[in-house]
C-alpha cells in the first residue's frame, strides 16, 4: 500500500514533465503554420462595436480620412519638410516625450492650472496621457479596434467630463493575408468621438493601469496582482504568469532581452511585447529590457488585436533538440522577416546567434 502512495506523486510528476516536453519542444511531426486571411468587416458591424462610453457625432467641419492621408502622403518624400514637420513635433510634445519617453505616438496636448493633458498612440490603440503633480499616468481610451484618430484634434479635448476627438471608423480595404500590410479605407467619416472620462480613469484595483486596458489584454481589472508573485502589475515585467529561472526560461528571457535591449524600453509601464505559447518555460521567463504580455495559444483568436499588426509581430518557436545535447535551435519571426536561432549552452550560460532566412 504504501507503494502505492508514492507511485501516484511520481505518476503525477511524469504527467506534468510530458505536457512540458510536448509543449516546449519540437517534435518530428511539426505542422507548417498557415497565414488565415482576415475577415472583410461589414460596416452595421463596425458601428456596433464602438464601446457605451463612447458617443459620435457627425461633423462636416472635420477632416475626411482620405484626405487626411493624401495630406501625409504629400510630404512623405520631401526631406526638407519631413524634418521641419519632425523638429515642431519634438517641441510641441517635448513635456510628454520628457515624462512618458518613446512609448507613445503622441497626437495633441493640453495644459491648464498646471496640469498637462495628451493624447498617445501605441501598439494597443490611443491613450489619454496625464501629467499632475509632476506624476505621468496613461489611461487607456477603450475605442474600438475600428476607430482612427486625426492628426489635428480639437485645442480644448478635455472638459468636464469629456474627452473631445475627431476622426473616423475605419476597416482594411480588401482581402489581405499576414505578412503585409493592409490599406485602409473609411466606413463612417468626418465624426466627433464625445467619451465618458470617468469611465476612461476608473481603475478598480488602484494599480495604475485603468480597467479599460486591463480588460483588453486580460489582467484582472480587480487585483493589482494578476499573477499573484508579489509584484504589483504596474511594475512587472511578466504580470500574466509567475517567473522562475531555469535553463529554458532563462532561454527566453535571453532571447527577448537581446532583441529590445537597444530600444531602452526597461522602465516603460505601458509598452509591452506579447506572445502566444503553451510552453512553461516560456511562461515563466523574467526579462530585463521589457515588459510581456504571454498568453495560452488558444487567446489568439480571442484578443482583440488583428486591426492592429504591431500590438504582437514577434514570434518566437518551441525549442528544436540537435545531437549536441547543448546546442539548441528556436525559429523566430517578426514583422521584419524571420530565421532561427542556435542556442548554446556551457558553463551555466547561453550564448545565441540569430540567424535570418526571410526578408519581408
Amino acid at each position: 500500500m504504501k507503494f502505492a502512495y508514492i507511485l501516484i506523486p511520481l505518476v503525477l510528476v511524469s504527467c506534468k514533465q510530458y505536457e512540458i516536453d510536448r509543449n516546449c519542444f519540437e517534435t518530428e511531426n511539426k505542422k507548417e503554420s498557415q497565414y488565415e486571411e482576415s475577415e472583410f468587416d461589414q460596416p452595421e458591424t463596425i458601428i456596433k462595436s464602438n464601446p457605451k462610453h463612447v458617443k459620435f457625432s457627425v461633423d462636416a467641419n472635420v477632416k475626411s480620412f482620405e484626405e487626411e492621408q493624401d495630406e501625409i502622403n504629400s510630404n512623405f518624400f520631401d526631406e526638407k519638410e519631413s524634418k521641419k514637420r519632425m523638429d515642431e513635433y519634438n517641441l510641441k510634445f517635448s513635456e510628454l516625450k520628457k515624462n512618458f519617453g518613446d512609448q507613445f505616438y503622441y497626437k495633441n496636448i493640453q495644459k491648464e492650472n498646471g496640469l498637462i493633458y495628451g493624447i498617445g498612440e501605441n501598439q494597443f490603440g490611443y491613450w489619454l496621457l496625464e501629467i499632475k503633480n509632476n506624476i505621468p499616468n496613461a489611461y487607456y481610451l477603450g475605442l474600438s479596434k475600428f476607430t482612427h484618430l486625426n492628426e489635428n484634434q480639437p485645442e480644448i479635448f478635455v472638459s468636464g467630463n469629456n474627452i473631445i476627438l475627431s476622426g473616423s471608423f475605419v476597416r482594411i480595404s480588401g482581402n489581405w493575408a499576414y505578412p503585409g500590410s493592409p490599406s485602409k479605407e473609411a466606413v463612417k467619416d468626418r465624426l466627433v468621438f464625445n467619451i465618458n472620462l470617468k469611465e476612461v480613469l476608473k481603475d478598480s484595483d488602484k494599480d495604475r493601469f485603468n480597467d479599460l486596458f486591463e480588460k483588453l489584454v486580460l489582467l484582472n481589472p480587480d487585483s493589482s496582482d494578476t499573477d499573484k508573485d508579489g509584484i504589483s502589475d504596474f511594475t512587472d515585467k511578466n504580470p500574466l504568469y509567475k517567473s522562475e529561472k531555469s535553463k529554458f526560461s532563462d532561454l527566453y528571457s535571453q532571447i527577448v532581452n537581446d532583441d529590445y535591449e537597444p530600444f531602452h524600453f526597461s522602465e516603460s509601464h505601458y509598452f509591452f511585447t506579447g506572445y502566444f505559447s503553451d510552453c512553461d518555460y516560456f511562461q515563466k521567463m523574467n526579462p530585463e529590457s521589457i515588459k510581456v504580455l504571454i498568453y495560452p495559444e488558444k487567446e489568439q483568436f480571442h484578443l482583440e488585436s488583428d486591426y492592429r499588426l504591431g500590438m504582437f509581430p514577434d514570434y518566437i518557436g518551441k525549442i528544436k533538440k540537435t545531437d549536441d545535447k547543448e546546442r539548441f535551435l528556436i525559429d523566430y519571426g517578426s514583422g521584419l522577416g524571420g530565421g532561427f536561432i542556435e542556442a548554446v549552452f556551457k558553463s551555466g550560460k547561453w550564448t545565441l546567434k540569430k540567424t535570418q532566412t526571410i526578408v519581408i
